[in-house]
């Protein structure tokens, strides 16, 4: 069937093991690393509960684990696509819902109890193309969440524990990593396994932006506030204060899309920062940053210096939630040479 996807492409900015300070790796490179992982996670027949590849080490909001659901590669073009799982929560077995019908402070809870073994989740997909060192979050219509994050954490922690390269003793009973090793029977070496990503970004608008730094008078920021988030919950309360409006009555319960603007006047380090920290943060589709100037009636997203586009895919579904990653590689094999023009 045909699907509309967003496909975003990122940047791999480090991938393998690493002496202190250094910039290129010793070896343990994206594509042997995800060889790796397909042979760590699918021929050795695991079970997708036994793919996660770091334990919990608080129990924060964000404490949720990450799984291999699947992992295909290409052999002409050497590309991957890896589904992962992505744990959300659950109240010691069992799934919480709350009527979102009813009345603040009137609104039944209940508790659905899961299948022994079942992880409540959403499945994430990727495209990696080594080629080109890059990879690409591909997002179907139902899917609000990217994942790139978990993803970063997920290889990093793969590449630290368990790919072929990872050098190990048993003692007492306990598995100890003593170093890393290109080969078997080679030297062990005391490295800093790694994987690291960013938004692939376009220069043109960015140079613009930095380019006219005097000619800039506004500021424009749009974003969606998730209730789930502390900082989102707060920021709603001031919100609605401001406007003199009673925030007992009108709790954030629902994602809520905003967009503000103010006067500024920034230097070199501020439009740095900004640009810095919306990379680091951009997971909402709907976050984007806008700047105004004197000299040109126009406004500068942010989001337009991204690597990014619709595109259809054939793809076979499992279900509601499940793509087929066989039928999805296939088909983005199909348009590789049209997406890869995003990077440009």
């Amino acid at each position: 069937m045909s699907e509309t996807v967003k496909i975003q492409f990122y940047q791999i900015s480090k991938s393998g093991y690493y002496k202190y300070g250094k910039d290129v790796p010793e070896f343990g490179s994206i594509t042997e690393i995800l060889n790796d992982l397909s042979n760590w996670a699918k021929i050795s027949n695991k079970a997708l509960s036994d793919t996660c590849t770091y334990e919990l080490e608080d129990e924060s909001e964000d404490s949720y684990r990450t799984f291999c659901f699947d992992i295909v590669k290409n052999n002409t073009t050497g590309d991957f696509v890896l589904v992962t799982w992505n744990e959300t929560a659950s109240n010691e077995g069992r799934v919480v819902t709350v009527d979102g019908t009813q009345t603040v402070g009137n609104a039944n809870v209940e508790f659905t109890d899961l299948p022994e073994g079942a992880i409540p989740g959403y499945a994430t997909y990727f495209w990696f193309i080594p080629s080109h060192n890059v990879f690409a979050s591909i997002r179907f219509h139902h899917t609000l969440l990217i994942g790139k994050k978990s993803l970063d954490k997920y290889i990093k922690e793969f590449t630290a524990k368990f790919s072929s390269f990872t050098v190990t003793e048993e003692e007492n009973d306990d598995i100890e990593i003593i170093g890393y090793s290109n080969n078997d029977g080679d030297d062990v070496h005391q490295l800093f396994p790694d994987f690291k990503s960013y938004l692939f970004r376009k220069p043109g608008e960015i140079t613009y932006i930095r380019d006219n730094i005097d000619s800039i008078k506004k500021i424009i920021r749009k974003e969606e506030l998730n209730p789930q988030v502390n900082l989102d919950r707060e920021l709603w309360q001031k919100i609605l204060q401001s406007l003199r409006l009673s925030p007992r009555d009108n709790t954030l319960t629902d994602e809520v899309k905003i967009k503000y603007e103010i006067p500024f006047t920034p230097t070199e380090n501020d439009i740095d920062s900004i640009i810095e920290e919306w990379v680091e943060n951009h997971d909402s589709k709907w976050d984007d940053i806008g700047f105004k100037f004197e000299s040109d009636a126009q406004i500068r997203w942010l989001s337009n210096s991204v690597a990014k586009d619709e595109f259809n895919v054939n793809v076979t579904r499992n279900n509601d939630e499940i793509v087929d990653a066989e039928s999805l590689l296939n088909s983005l094999t199909e348009l590789r040479t049209v997406a890869l023009r995003l990077l440009g």
